[in-house]
């Protein structure tokens, strides 16, 4: 079993400031689902994810199940306090669920496991680590949830970024990459050829990290990409290298 994120060490909160989300048309990588539920708050209408990691996908629709259902102070007693761990609470969204969901977290009850299992890691969040992550305010927590209420569920494409072409044959207005070029064994002209060839959107955050080296840095200012230093979260600094194809 692939284990999951479950939340994103980007900062989210900042992508609306270099990408138009507004009434848009969205691609993103899943992991976490942070970045869907930060896409929903920025404006997007419909957002697309994809993922290799099918556990993912069931730990995503768990947590967006959650928040459409579940109080704040309930959604982080279960996924925050109790890190996942808390049937009682499970037990008031398990009706509410697809069935392969429940079917998988059953199967975990029936074999004695936590929930919490399926992360990669336990991280205990405070006010100075969770800002990167808008809808642990409890305002915006409701903001998100009413959305999500008229929001069907997204699109899944179980595949890596190397074979979605294969799995998206619309346009998208803003794609969300996260740090998947670190995993691609290709440079920064290889990965602009790549881009163009398979991933049909007018603004790609292409790469999403807190290492960038001086060359690297070059690489791919000489390509056409640009670069960002933003607030980090696990460090001082994070960047995002994005390419906008809506330049005239």
């Amino acid at each position: 079993m692939e284990k999951v994120y479950g939340f994103t060490n980007e900062n989210v909160r900042v992508f609306s400031n270099y990408f138009d989300f507004n009434d848009a048309n969205v691609l993103t990588v899943l992991g976490s689902g942070d970045q869907y539920f930060q896409a929903i708050l920025d404006g997007a209408k419909n957002v697309d994810v994809f993922d290799i990691n099918y556990i993912a996908w069931l730990h995503f629709l768990l947590k967006f199940t959650a928040i459409r259902t579940l109080s704040y102070e309930e959604f982080i007693q279960m996924f925050i306090i109790d890190n996942l761990n808390n049937l009682a609470i499970y037990g008031k969204l398990r009706n509410f669920l697809p069935d392969e969901v429940k079917y998988f977290f059953d199967k975990l009850i029936s074999l004695k496991r936590d929930f919490s299992s399926i992360k990669l890691r336990n991280v205990i969040f405070d006010n100075a680590k969770i800002n990167n992550i808008p809808y642990f305010d409890s305002k915006t927590y409701y903001v998100l949830q009413s959305l999500l209420r008229n929001q069907p569920i997204p699109s899944f494409y179980n595949c890596d970024l190397l074979n979605i072409k294969s799995f998206t044959k619309e346009s998208y207005d803003v794609a969300l990459i996260s740090n998947i070029y670190h995993y691609l064994s290709m440079n920064a002209n290889q990965y602009l050829e790549f881009l163009n060839k398979n991933v049909k959107s007018s603004q790609i955050l292409a790469l999403y990290t807190w290492i960038l080296n001086d060359e690297e840095r070059d690489e791919f200012l000489e390509n056409g990409f640009d670069i960002y230093l933003i607030p980090g979260v696990l460090h001082k600094d994070d960047y995002i290298v994005s390419l906008n194809r809506k330049r005239s």
